[in-house]
């Protein structure tokens, strides 16, 4: 039997969260307050573009020596933009594996994960795309969200499950509406000894959809109770029996609610929290009120 896992909270990118930061604190300096209060982050802007070294070099060298990241894979690798084939995706590979070769040699990347869209449905060019990804990043810890129902519905769930174990590839267990087919259960397996990936999104119904938001924040607009965070830790402490790293990430970045939240899991899980004061909740000595 495993050893208990040490599990590690944190939130779905650190820019987002205006109401966590000290005026004081300028953007180039929030991952360095970030990491005061969390052990782990996800890298959400290399979704959006291949990231620069250099940036990535300076992320590293901005946390403590225990501090993790997990990075998302660039958006062109992932199927979310359709006039790409598998093939034009996998050309992206090298430019991608050689963004992030400063997080792999700071031992500071916990896992890549490939978020992948509605559309990327269950289907066998799909399944061997999901093998060329496996391949090809080889030598990290590789992860898997679907967003489309097909992977998890029947019986495909224990031949989806099945396929994973066997590409050693880490399925991620969401927390999310379940509405439509862009929508999956949390399917709480562990499917690479190395890793349990959990991320919750939130449970707003009416938003899951939303379309022309103005911020990505509003699709996520949940702030969960602690009851409702209560009911994952047993499934979480069962998970930690089970593999060497457990990785809690809070996406519902709207306000503060991801940060509280995470607060919120590591006060639920016994670890010790010290909560930052929030610049709403700060009193302005010099104001007139």
């Amino acid at each position: 039997m495993n050893a208990v896992a040490t599990v590690l909270c944190g939130t779905c990118a650190w820019g987002d969260h205006e109401d966590f930061y000290p005026k004081r604190v300028k953007p180039n300096e929030r991952l360095e307050y970030y990491a005061r209060y969390f052990p782990l982050v996800e890298v959400d802007s290399s979704f959006y573009a291949i990231p620069n070294p250099k940036y990535v070099e300076r992320w590293a060298a901005t946390t403590g020596p225990g501090f993790t990241f997990n990075m998302k894979a660039f958006k062109g690798m992932t199927g979310h933009e359709r006039s790409l084939d598998p093939r034009q995706r996998a050309e992206l590979f090298p430019h991608f594996r050689h963004a992030i070769q400063p997080m792999v040699e700071s031992g500071k990347l916990g896992a890549l994960l490939f978020q992948l869209p509605p559309w990327f449905v269950l289907n066998r060019e799909n399944v061997d795309y999901l093998r060329v990804c496996r391949e090809f990043f080889h030598d990290v810890t590789l992860a898997v969200e679907f967003r489309h129902r097909s992977w998890f519905q029947g019986e495909m769930r224990a031949k989806t499950l099945q396929f994973l174990r066997g590409e050693e590839i880490v399925n991620t267990i969401v927390d999310e509406p379940q509405v439509g087919d862009a929508s999956i259960p949390a399917v709480a397996e562990v499917t690479e000894k190395s890793l349990a990936l959990l991320r919750f999104h939130g449970r707003n119904e009416d938003t899951w959809y939303i379309k022309d938001a103005k911020h990505a924040g509003e699709r996520f607009r949940y702030h969960y109770q602690k009851d409702e965070l209560s009911a994952w830790v047993p499934k979480i402490q069962e998970l930690s029996g089970q593999v060497q790293r457990v990785h809690v990430l809070m996406n519902n970045n709207f306000s503060n609610y991801a940060v509280q939240n995470a607060f919120d899991m590591m006060e639920l899980l016994g670890q010790p929290v010290e909560r930052a004061p929030l610049v709403t909740d700060q009193l302005d000595l010099f104001s007139f009120e």
